[in-house]
């Protein structure tokens, strides 16, 4: 799940543009993901982290959020709804966010991964041993698309059946 939130002005109001993309595959990563780029990590546990940022909306933006859950998961998913609810976050689809690529690139980036032989952020040495591995035709991918590369690197890549960008 890919859940952009949004900061807020003085007044309460969400600042469209500004904020942080959070990353999950549940609803309580994507809060301990919101906790871990605060600027106040050191809250002990996630329900301290949610009622610390629900006293400070109230106090500094004015702005109330009703919180319920009698667990950590039900909090967590009540605070992302309320964010939701009032805008200071969205939810997307994180799969448009993958980069397509075709399935032979895949396999050779991803026998590059399993050798654990560099980091994946070296795009050079990586198409190089794409190739030393048997997938030039990864090897060439990587070397023409510098910049899809790097982007699945962090945002991952998905095999799509209609071939990609090749």
């Amino acid at each position: 799940m890919r859940v952009p939130i949004r900061n807020t002005a003085l007044n309460g109001q969400p600042l469209e543009g500004d904020g942080e993309i959070l990353i999950g595959e549940t609803v309580t990563e994507v809060v301990q993901a919101m906790k871990g780029v605060t600027l106040f990590p050191d809250q002990r546990d996630l329900e301290d982290y949610i009622d610390m940022v629900l006293r400070n909306a109230k106090m500094l933006s004015v702005v109330e959020l009703t919180v319920r859950g009698d667990t950590p998961e039900k909090k967590a998913a009540s605070f992302l709804d309320a964010l939701i609810k009032h805008g200071h976050a969205e939810v997307q689809d994180d799969k448009s966010a993958r980069i397509p690529i075709p399935a032979i690139v895949w396999r050779g980036i991803d026998a590059v991964r399993l050798s654990g032989l560099t980091n994946m952020l070296d795009r050079p040495v990586v198409a190089r041993l794409a190739g030393e591995l048997g997938y030039p035709d990864a090897a060439r991918w990587i070397e023409e698309h510098p910049k899809e590369y790097a982007e699945g690197v962090f945002r991952g890549f998905i095999v799509d059946p209609q071939g990609g960008k090749s």
